[in-house]
């Protein structure tokens, strides 16, 4: 018999049958579909998901568990159903499907996350992958179980917002700042942003990492960017008085804007630039030029992002550093796509560190 006659006969048994008769005709209906789901049309599967819709819909939380934990793995599982079960305000009902449903999109999954439970949340955060549009609601909104679980899991993807939130999230959490560090896919900036906020004895563990060891001799910063600037390699020979007063007086004027310091890079004005920069990002000249004559051009960019440059005037800066280290056609793109990925956000609190940083030395040694 056709699976359609099927299921109209047994809906039929449905509408005059007792409760234990309706649990015992879910059962098997359900079976009816597992057996040969991966063979049925798909206006079959429509029918086999209204009839179950409408049968699970009135039962009790145990049974409606045990659809749950049969249906869950079943590529073709009906999609109303599924998605009812796994919207179900019983977590041992929606677990199963929140774990392991194929048939759930990024879409309801998101909605889910921003208006159910922190343990449907929490079922989402160890699915085998997390799409960026999930996990950046796991992350502005789950609790620290659904930060550890999401950021343990190498199949969650975050969005550059995500991995900010994350990121900030793990400062004063040990365990989540470990985990978060650990990523294979954290950005080398994010990664120092946490070792510069990170205790201690996470930091040994971190950098003790073959993985974290590999993210910080790409980045030419082993104790951070933070440490670097705490030491300081400026050798003080500059005297930047004179071009410091005018640079001060053309911004006052309001002449000094990214043109001109484009303009000033190009013309491979060093003084002028790192003056111009200094003012433009309210950072504190001594500061800015020990920036500037690092290994690397990091620094640089989280110098520009702050102070909203474009890639270009970036560009022009990089190639006013002492020695140009890092110009190569390879280097040049390589920074090209760290500033791609670097956010505002970010550099902004990557720099209030260093400000802070610097300012507590300046009081620490007077």
């Amino acid at each position: 018999m056709p699976a359609a006659s099927i299921i109209e006969e047994l809906e039929d048994a449905i509408s005059r049958g007792t409760s234990g008769r309706r649990v015992e005709t879910l059962r098997r209906v359900t079976d009816l579909f597992l057996r040969d789901a991966e063979r049925f049309t798909e206006s079959q599967i429509e029918l086999f998901d209204d009839v179950i819709v409408r049968l699970s819909s009135v039962m009790e939380k145990a049974v409606r568990r045990e659809l749950a934990e049969r249906l869950a793995p079943v590529m073709s599982a009906p999609k109303t159903i599924i998605r009812s079960l796994a919207q179900d305000d019983e977590i041992d009902v929606a677990r199963p499907i929140l774990l392991l449903s194929s048939q759930l999109d990024d879409a309801t999954l998101a909605e889910i996350a921003r208006t159910k439970s922190q343990e449907h949340m929490l079922a989402i955060a160890g699915r085998k992958s997390v799409g960026e549009t999930v996990t950046d609601v796991l992350v502005e909104r789950g609790d620290s179980r659904v930060a550890m679980s999401v950021a343990a899991n190498e199949g969650a993807r975050f969005s550059d917002r995500g991995y900010d939130a994350l990121v900030e999230r793990t400062k004063g959490d040990d365990l989540l700042a470990e985990c978060v560090g650990l990523r294979k896919d954290i950005p080398p900036y994010l990664f120092r942003v946490i070792l510069s906020t990170a205790k201690e004895n996470v930091r040994k563990r971190l950098v003790a990492t073959t993985s974290a060891r590999e993210k910080l001799q790409l980045s030419g910063a082993l104790g951070g960017v933070a440490d670097r600037i705490a030491i300081g390699v400026s050798d003080g020979a500059r005297d930047y008085t004179a071009i410091q007063r005018t640079i001060v007086v053309q911004h006052s004027r309001g002449a000094l804007g990214e043109s001109e310091l484009k303009a000033f890079a190009e013309a491979g004005k060093f003084d002028e630039t790192v003056c111009s920069l200094s003012v433009l990002c309210g950072v504190p000249l001594e500061m800015v030029e020990r920036l500037f004559v690092g290994d690397r051009p990091d620094p640089i960019l989280i110098l520009a992002r702050a102070a909203g440059l474009s890639w270009p005037t970036l560009g022009a800066i990089l190639r006013t550093r002492p020695g140009s280290a890092g110009t190569s056609t390879a280097g040049m793109e390589e920074a090209r796509e760290s500033y791609a990925k670097l956010t505002t956000n970010t550099a902004l609190r990557v720099l209030r560190f260093w400000q802070v940083r610097e300012s507590s030395a300046a009081a620490a040694a007077g």
